[in-house]
């Protein structure tokens, strides 16, 4: 209760004495009326003043495995199952699945749904994958160069590629922005993979976020799909105005093509993607990896 509130009720107070005063003789039996009325009015209104509503804060969904743990806001993923994958050599995974032991999380209900590529979340042994995986020791050649760089361009020549999409070009890099975990950092982008230079639809993208920790022991590499906030299909990939060229041996209208719609995803806004990109940098932002 403020000071003015308590003037004001002292005030009423005075005036309910006043109006009720009597003269007496007894200066003592006066004083002890009008501390009684002070009181009474200051309980009465205590009692009626409403209670404060405490701020609730953002909720999330907590998932935790060995040692990793991250929040997943609501609206992006309903859980998140994980697992510990068993080391892989050549002969099980393929050359791009070559890899020591990692935990592996993918997001439930997270939309849009690919079945190809689910939204997966991976943690390495840094430098063990690096000393297996060829395209894993160029992402993290890459990655280390970007964070010892602050000043660097985020471009598509100087990001960090999936290193489990193996021979799949990174055909293109929007949206790059630096972002740090709890215990790391790291850079996010939108970008499309492919083995031809195929077109960019608004569904055939991802979210592709690399991060390593600040001791250098742990890779974070997340892959989730993502709608784009144009109308390029297959079928029609000119459709936002940026000329998918015809002849693809013209090395010059490609990097024309992929530039456009580079700048074309680079001013749209975060919440017009599908996710949110705001969101997904949210649980970005929560992981640990102890």
């Amino acid at each position: 209760m403020n000071k003015k509130t308590i003037t004001a009720i002292l005030g009423t107070a005075f005036l309910i004495f006043a109006c009720s005063y009597q003269p007496s003789t007894d200066t003592q039996s006066d004083k002890s009326a009008l501390e009684t009325i002070v009181a009474s009015t200051l309980q009465a209104m205590t009692q009626q003043a409403p209670a404060s509503t405490p701020q609730q804060e953002s909720s999330g969904i907590t998932a935790s495995y060995q040692n990793v743990s991250f929040v997943i806001p609501e609206s992006i993923a309903s859980a998140a199952e994980a697992r510990a994958v068993p080391a892989a050599d050549e002969t099980q995974g393929g050359p791009w699945g070559v890899a020591p032991e990692y935990i592996e999380f993918v997001l439930v209900n997270y939309q849009p749904r690919d079945d190809f590529l689910p939204p997966v979340i991976r943690i390495y042994p840094a430098q063990e994958y690096a000393a297996v995986n060829p395209w894993a020791q160029s992402s993290l050649t890459k990655l280390q160069g970007v964070l010892a760089s602050p000043s660097m361009l985020l471009t598509n020549e100087n990001l960090p590629a999936i290193p489990f999409n193996g021979a799949a070009a990174q055909q293109y890099a929007a949206q790059a922005k630096r972002i740090s975990f709890s215990n790391g950092n790291g850079v996010r982008m939108i970008s499309q993979y492919a083995q031809y230079p195929a077109p960019i639809t608004k569904s055939s993208s991802y979210f592709h976020y690399e991060g390593l920790t600040n001791d250098g022991k742990y890779l974070v590499a997340i892959m989730f799909p993502i709608t784009l906030p144009i109308q390029s299909t297959f079928e029609n990939p000119s459709a936002d105005g940026v000329v998918y060229p015809n002849d693809l041996a013209d090395a010059n209208a490609l990097t024309a093509y992929f530039q456009g719609v580079t700048d074309l995803l680079n001013a749209a806004s975060p919440e017009s993607y599908q996710p949110n990109l705001n969101l997904l940098d949210e649980l970005i932002q929560s992981i640990q990896v102890k």
